[in-house]
């Protein structure tokens, strides 16, 4: 027999009854009440460090107006499309090294997803970067636009940057791509996917964070349309390091200081605590 839907008793409800919340609020305080306090402060810093980036960015909004949050949502067009559509992408495939760490497969198949992905990315940008200069879109006929010259400009500007400023943008940066990855991932449908990626890619976008591919195609789109040789474009290289650095320092960081890690470590290095009663 099917249940009546019209019964009250027995019509869906998205909220928790009062019973179930109460329940859930035990639950959830003995959980924390049995972590220990390594695991408590480094999930404290991990709050600390959320809260500032929305403090950041905040800043960033109240400072430049909205065009650079329209511009972090633009862009994460593209880690939908890796996500959504399927691609592999060397910062968000640096979530291999978990499995290494717990050894589900060899460290040396991590090198090599790393090394052919990072490869991959890099044509694929500058294969993008070759198209769209040869397409005329950054030219009229007196010289370069203004989307030519904003490319060019944007080239300059990250190329400038030291490469210590470039390791720890990189750091910021990848720690967002990677929180966009364990969402996506624990999402079920699509726009739930989409969701988890607009949102940190947006933050790390809108201030200003570097991201190594995206870098791969930003940098190599301006060289081009200020007319540097292909020789002279190895100029890149300096920066690139500097950010592939930061990117995985950053994806390593936050892999590890996840909460689902941090109660992983506790149970293995230590006698896991008395368990909840149910």
């Amino acid at each position: 027999m099917q249940p009546n839907s019209s019964d009250p008793a027995r019509a869906y409800s998205p909220t928790l009854s009062g019973r179930e919340f109460s329940r859930k609020i035990s639950v959830l305080g003995i959980k924390k009440a049995n972590d220990r306090l390594w695991q408590l402060l480094m999930l404290g810093i991990l709050a600390g460090l959320y809260i500032g980036l929305g403090g950041q960015v905040s800043l960033v909004a109240l400072e430049q107006g909205l065009g650079r949050i329209a511009a972090g949502a633009a862009f994460s067009v593209g880690l939908v499309l890796v996500v959504v559509a399927g691609a592999e992408l060397f910062t968000g495939n640096i979530i291999m090294a978990v499995g290494a760490v717990t050894r589900q497969f060899p460290f040396t198949r991590v090198l090599r997803n790393w090394l052919t992905v990072y490869a991959g990315n890099f044509i694929g940008a500058y294969a993008l970067a070759l198209a769209i200069w040869g397409s005329g879109l950054y030219e009229t006929a007196g010289g370069l636009n203004a989307l030519g010259q904003l490319a060019v400009k944007v080239a300059e500007n990250k190329l400038a940057l030291s490469f210590g400023a470039g390791v720890l943008r990189g750091i910021l940066c990848n720690i967002l791509v990677i929180l966009a990855i364990i969402m996506a991932t624990m999402a079920k449908d699509i726009i739930s996917k989409i969701v988890c990626c607009v949102l940190p890619i947006m933050l790390f976008v809108a201030c200003g964070f570097e991201h190594c591919v995206a870098n791969m195609f930003l940098v190599s789109a301006g060289l081009l349309a200020k007319g540097v040789p292909f020789a002279g474009q190895t100029i890149m290289l300096k920066s690139l390091l500097a950010v592939t650095l930061g990117n995985l320092i950053g994806g390593l960081l936050i892999l590890f200081l996840h909460p689902n890690r941090l109660r992983q470590l506790g149970y293995l290095l230590q006698a896991p605590p008395v368990a909840p009663n149910p």
